[in-house]
């Protein structure tokens, strides 16, 4: 009886010793799936929250680049405005000391003739005015004499009439330039204002410029890799194509013309390894050069210079294309043909751009340098290809070392 009690008791214990570790193994387990599950919902929120904050970066960075955008356009037309202003200015100069000119000379005409009319009234005075007039008739001998001095007396009136309406047509004219310079003068001390106006105006936008690339925290050089975000990229190569075979087309024509004028054939440009390829594009100091840098390539040169600097093609080509980059701002790509050598000359950050297609020559003005798209200060960024370009920048070579 013992035993069998024994027994059931052992039966029992070992029954909830079973479902007490039973129980213990499932609620660990839950715990673990619950665990589990919260890790894989806190790294999706995680996943959500980067994937919105990228989302957040990248359409801040639009935005951005829209702004730098519309500065560009505004600082370029601003640019413009002050270029014609100088221009209008320079004019009202020109035609103030023009003027002047013209008053000294008429003012000489006034003096001479005052100085003339001085005399011929001191001269009747002390001949006694009128009354020698009537002496002379008098005194005539005959009659034929009598008709050449009231002849020669008529004559001297209407000199003396003739003189009085010239000194009073030349003291009308002279108030008349004398009004004319005082209104120029007027419209220059205006002109000079605007210019100053529209001069501030350049600074506070260059200013904010500055600030917004500050922001991008973005090395310009690391940006041109990106080919400066061209989407076109295919139509610029399409463009590169057609503009060379024109190049060809010319160079051939020019190379023609060259050897009929100097009557002989045209010695060979023999392989391309020196300088006086192109021309330096730009005056200015280079203060970027071509080569490596800490953030990787560059594939140009930098030159910069304070004030109105115009930029002019380094040689004979043809315009692939001129355009507004968001990177490269204001630019304008050349095809060259050079002894039968393809190249590609680029010019970025032009705060204007005088051609828009067709051939151009070397040393033909193309725009004036400046601080457009992503650039830090005014400046020219030149590149130059040996054969086409490519987004790759594969062909960039030193451009200093062909000058």
């Amino acid at each position: 009886m013992k035993s069998k009690v024994f027994g059931t008791v052992l039966s029992l214990c070992l029954a909830l010793s079973a479902f007490t570790v039973y129980h213990s193994e499932s609620v660990v387990h839950a715990e673990s799936l619950s665990s589990i599950k919260k890790k894989q919902q806190d790294n999706a929120k995680k996943a959500k929250d980067s994937k919105a904050k990228l989302e957040e970066n990248k359409s801040s960075q639009a935005a951005l680049e829209a702004e730098v955008e519309r500065l560009d356009k505004l600082t370029t037309a601003t640019d413009e405005k002050i270029i014609q202003k100088q221009a209008d200015i320079k004019e009202t100069k020109d035609e103030i000391a023009q003027l002047k000119e013209e008053i000294t000379v008429v003012q000489k005409r006034i003096d001479e003739r005052d100085k003339l009319l001085k005399e011929r009234v001191n001269s009747m005075y002390e001949s006694g005015g009128a009354v020698s007039y009537l002496e002379v008739v008098l005194g005539s001998k005959d009659f034929g004499d009598f008709l050449d001095r009231v002849l020669a007396l008529n004559m001297i009136a209407e000199q003396d009439r003739q003189l009085l309406e010239e000194q009073k047509k030349d003291k009308e004219l002279l108030e008349n330039k004398m009004a004319s310079v005082e209104k120029k003068l007027s419209n220059l001390q205006n002109a000079m204002k605007d210019l100053q106006k529209l001069q501030k105006q350049l600074k506070a936008q260059m200013a904010e410029k500055d600030r917004l690339m500050t922001s991008l925290q973005s090395e310009e050089e690391e940006l041109h890799k990106e080919a400066h975000k061209i989407e076109n990229e295919g139509a610029l190569l399409k463009a590169q194509e057609e503009a060379f075979r024109a190049e060809q087309a010319r160079a051939a024509a020019r190379e023609k013309a060259r050897k009929s004028s100097s009557g002989g054939s045209a010695p060979s440009m023999g392989p391309v390894s020196g300088n006086g390829l192109i021309i330096k594009p730009a005056a200015g100091a280079i203060t970027s050069p071509f080569g490596m840098r800490s953030s990787g390539m560059h594939e140009g040169i930098d030159i910069a210079q304070g004030g109105t600097v115009p930029i002019y093609a380094a040689a004979d080509g043809t315009v692939i294309k001129s355009e507004y980059s968001s990177s490269y701002g204001n630019v304008v790509y050349i095809s060259h043909s050079i002894g039968g050598q393809q190249w590609t000359t680029v010019y970025a950050h032009m705060s204007s751009r005088a051609v828009s297609g067709g051939s151009v020559s070397k040393g033909q003005f193309l725009g004036n340098m400046g601080n457009t798209g992503r650039s830090h200060g005014q400046h020219l960024h030149f590149e130059l290809h040996k054969g086409p370009w490519n987004a790759g920048k594969t062909n960039a070579v030193n451009p200093a070392a062909y000058w």
